[in-house]
């Protein structure tokens, strides 16, 4: 079976685009902020890659190269209960983003507050790796898993559809042959989407493409709305909850728990992970946007007051040209 990714390797430093203000509370705090990317800027976050995979199953259903082109309504019934799940289907995925390109236009126009923002360099060689090869693991570069990574997933975005497509093909003609004899359609359409959602953040249209961007995400187990009031377990929905309101460690991470702030009139879920334990080798560079009004030694003696020792050659002015 095909994997969902190309594989790329691990960069040694990746970089994360922000304000003044968020670069204060992320060095002085010592955290990142994992958010919902349901809230980010990218509107089509997550729908875009499932309208791709649905509109590629919709596209072959006839195809003679697939076994699904045998049993034409059987395939079309589960598309449509795929189609009808998925519409709801709307769990909770927290992701920090980065980008592997230091310096870059479009990100200072993006995320660095057009140019008055700042980028900082982390450690992602070390500090990600654990992370990194558990999204190996789980978006099929060595092998797939059928439930929700335990932890967190650090990969790089890709900017085609072509692998999820293949291998949401091949699933999908799997099921369906199992529809006859070993579970219903419901259950069928509920378990692709279970094995396809852990790589949808993970996938972004060609037009981001120049971003370059890397994913640092995290999956609460919560359950997907809509929360029925027919089938909803609330004890059960409070046992999850429970866990996401605690301290968790994570590889060389400590999580803090789920909390909400506010973002154009919307509630925007988020947790925290603080990287105290390896504080002094995970900041490596800090980039002084082209319109920031910053200079590189008061930074490097903020950086010093909240015990993160960095040469001043790894704190820069940014190279562009941008007015």
């Amino acid at each position: 079976m095909n994997t969902y990714l190309h594989h790329q390797p691990l960069p040694d430093v990746v970089y994360h685009y922000c304000s003044v203000e968020t670069f204060f509370h992320i060095i002085s705090n010592h955290t990142l902020r994992l958010s919902d990317i349901e809230k980010s800027n990218d509107f089509m976050e997550k729908k875009w890659t499932i309208q791709q995979c649905l509109q590629h199953i919709r596209n072959n259903i006839n195809n003679p190269d697939y076994p699904c082109s045998k049993q034409p309504k059987l395939a079309a019934s589960l598309l449509q209960e795929m189609e009808r799940q998925f519409h709801h289907y709307n769990t909770m995925i927290l992701a920090a983003c980065f980008s592997s390109k230091r310096d870059l236009l479009s990100q200072w126009r993006g995320y660095g507050e057009n140019g008055y923002g700042v980028c900082i360099g982390v450690s992602s060689g070390t500090e990600f790796l654990p992370a990194f090869r558990r999204a190996e693991r789980y978006l099929g570069l060595k092998g797939s898993e059928q439930a929700l990574p335990d932890g967190l997933v650090f990969h790089s975005v890709q900017y085609t559809t072509k692998e999820i497509e293949a291998i949401c093909m091949q699933l999908f003609c799997i099921y369906m042959r199992w529809l006859p004899l070993r579970t219903s359609l419901e259950k069928a359409a509920a378990q692709l989407i279970r094995i396809l959602y852990p790589a949808l953040p993970f996938f972004k249209s060609h037009a981001f493409s120049e971003e370059a961007e890397w994913r640092c995400v995290y999956y609460p187990e919560l359950p997907a709305p809509p929360y029925e009031t027919q089938t909803f377990d609330e004890a059960h929905f409070q046992q999850l909850l429970n866990r996401q309101n605690r301290e968790q460690s994570l590889d060389r991470f400590l999580l803090f728990p789920l909390d909400y702030r506010l973002r154009q009139n919307n509630l925007v879920p988020y947790r925290d992970l603080a990287f105290d334990s390896c504080k002094g080798s995970f900041i490596r560079s800090v980039t002084i946007g082209p319109k920031c009004p910053l200079d590189r030694e008061t930074v490097k003696v903020f950086l010093e007051r909240y015990r993160i020792p960095i040469d001043l050659k790894d704190i820069h002015l940014s190279d562009v040209s941008y007015r």
